[in-house]
């Protein structure tokens, strides 16, 4: 009979087919196809079939073996593989870090570990404070990025059955020219900060001026500053390094100090001020770079550690240990060793006239024995806490003839050849005085802008 003649699959409803049997079982020889009861037994059956189809097709959600109570065979169903994903993040390296200890922290494979560490070790040693970017995929560390710095990173990629191999990997640099203006108003550090200018370009400008300027007292709020740098960048702006300053300029109660770079056909750089001459004096003005004053020169002392009053013959330089610590000027290294109350301590002879010291010294750079020629900037020790000294940091003393004098007071004096300055060096001169005439301005409106709001 047709209305008993139905498709049966694995995905049929169980209940629907036992309901069938028995229905046959027991009108199967009475109930004929064209009466009455049978065609409606008949529209019964392929309602339920129209039900089955839409509810266990092959795109239903209701069809799975828990849904329909059947032990469908596995090999059948669709299995959709888990796709593993990169995981990201940054790693600083801490003081002590190992590259066995580091490559346990990234939760590298151990064994893995000697391939790492043979990868790792022909590109430098590790720094504390250092940031590392590392890339995992599932338990697996598959690239460690290292900045090396001037637009160089080193990456050491792989996998723990095939080991990890370096490379270098170089951006394109780009080198440019940055000038940028800004008015003091609380110092120059927080004034430099509002036009980003980077703090080992606001140490250079403070040795260009610090022979004649004194920062800590000679800046008033409303005063002005250029500067026109040379600066390497990657090709999306990233800096990468700051060069020489080739201009720049102090605008205090309305004067104009200037520098400016020149370079001489031999090759030899020279600096030209706002007359059109070479600067007279060839000392830094500062031995620390970026660092606070924590002790001033003073006749009576009350000594921290001795508890007794004593003359300050010198200028306490506050920073960490470590801290590089420079010679002011070219000179001879007339002492270099230790004493009990100067620590490590280094001794200049600049001339017949000025002599530096540098006491408290961490440890002496080989350069700066007894008898080597040093030249200006050039580091001779580190800045420490040795002898007697009740926390970090440099002592500086200056001598003029054999005297103790201020080295923040003193006007160093030495002498220099006349040099005829170029036409450009004039010409960038008088491109400072047109700046500070426009950052005078603008300080002014914006002064009149804010007492009529």
């Amino acid at each position: 009979m047709s209305f008993i003649r139905h498709k049966v699959d694995g995905t049929m409803n169980v209940y629907s087919i036992a309901v069938r049997c028995v229905v046959v079982s027991l009108v199967g020889a009475v109930i004929l196809e064209g009466t009455p009861v049978g065609q409606s037994l008949k529209r019964r059956l392929l309602e339920q079939d129209s039900r089955n189809e839409l509810l266990y097709n092959e795109r239903s959600p209701l069809r799975s073996s828990a849904v329909l109570g059947l032990d469908t065979n596995a090999a059948s169903k669709d299995v959709v593989p888990v796709e593993q994903t990169h995981e990201e993040f940054k790693h600083t390296v801490k003081r002590g870090d190992t590259l066995s200890s580091l490559w346990r922290e990234l939760k590298g494979a151990p064994s893995a570990v000697q391939s790492f560490v043979s990868a790792f070790a022909a590109k430098h040693k590790l720094r504390a404070g250092e940031v590392f970017s590392v890339k995992r995929k599932g338990d697996e560390v598959v690239e460690v990025r290292r900045d090396l710095g001037a637009g160089a990173t080193l990456v050491i990629s792989g996998a723990s059955d095939s080991g990890y191999v370096p490379r270098i990997e170089q951006a394109a640099l780009r080198k440019s020219e940055r000038q940028v203006s800004g008015t003091i108003y609380s110092s120059l550090v927080d004034a430099a900060k509002g036009v980003d200018l980077p703090y080992s370009v606001i140490d250079d400008f403070v040795d260009l001026f610090g022979s004649r300027v004194e920062f800590r007292k000679d800046l008033q709020s409303g005063d002005s500053f250029t500067v026109l740098y040379e600066q390497t960048t990657t090709e999306d702006g990233r800096l990468l390094d700051t060069g020489a300053i080739k201009a720049a300029s102090l605008f205090l109660q309305g004067e104009m100090y200037a520098v400016v770079r020149d370079v001489a056909a031999d090759g030899t750089v020279r600096y030209f001020d706002e007359k059109g001459r070479m600067p007279t004096s060839s000392f830094l003005r500062y031995p620390v770079q970026f660092t606070r004053i924590s002790s001033v020169f003073s006749t009576a002392r009350f000594h921290p550690i001795l508890h007794v009053s004593r003359p300050h013959n010198g200028v306490d330089f506050a920073a960490p240990i470590g801290t590089p610590v420079r010679t002011i000027g070219d000179g001879v290294v007339v002492f270099s060793g230790y004493t009990k109350s100067t620590g490590y301590m280094v001794k200049i002879a600049h001339d017949s006239r000025y002599t530096t010291e540098y006491m408290h010294l961490n440890s002496i750079s080989s350069s700066a024995k007894k008898g080597a020629r040093v030249t200006r900037g050039s580091v001779i020790g580190a800045l420490g806490n040795t002898g007697l000294s009740s926390g970090p940091h440099l002592h500086f003393g200056l001598f003029d003839r054999g005297v103790y004098v201020d080295p923040m007071k003193a006007k160093i004096i030495q002498s220099a050849p006349p040099v005829k300055a170029p036409k450009a060096v004039f010409a960038m001169i008088a491109d400072m005085r047109k700046a500070h005439r426009k950052i005078t301005v603008a300080a002014a409106s914006q002064g009149s802008a804010k007492k009529k709001a």
